[in-house]
């Protein structure tokens, strides 16, 4: 029983093998046939008197001359601006730099400011210490000559 397995196994993978085999050699077939098919086509002519024919080989020479330079320009105007975008970058950063450097001295100015009106204010009080000191001393001043 098991050599009849094993057997029919075997027979089946060589069915497939040669049923993919027979599927490959028809695909190929037809496109062996299909590409005779477009060999087997001549290719159309005209015929055009050989001054047309050097004019128009001269046109398509100038043409291609012009077609050239107008590829040389675009690639100068493209490295142009490369450029531009580089040094634009640039620009950008000093740009972005300078203007974190003036928020930090505003930073710095409100400090100051707030510190000299601090200090304004301390020596308003100092003042008006020493001026009512100045009142307490001269109203001794006053009693002791009175006395």
């Amino acid at each position: 029983m098991r050599n009849v397995r094993h057997t029919s196994k075997r027979l089946n993978r060589i069915l497939l093998l040669s049923g993919l085999l027979l599927v490959l050699c028809v695909f190929f077939l037809m496109a062996l046939a299909a590409s005779q098919v477009d060999i087997s086509q001549p290719e159309e002519t005209i015929s055009v008197p050989l001054s047309d024919w050097k004019a128009l080989k001269e046109r398509l020479m100038t043409a291609d001359a012009s077609i050239e330079s107008s590829t040389n320009s675009l690639k100068q105007a493209d490295s142009l601006t490369m450029t531009q975008a580089t040094e634009l970058k640039r620009i950008e950063g000093y740009q972005q730099r300078e203007g974190e450097s003036l928020n930090r001295i505003e930073g710095n100015q409100r400090e100051t400011g707030a510190r000299i009106s601090e200090s304004l204010e301390h020596n308003n009080r100092a003042r008006a210490e020493i001026k009512s000191s100045l009142e307490l001393i001269n109203g001794i001043e006053r009693r002791n000559q009175e006395q």
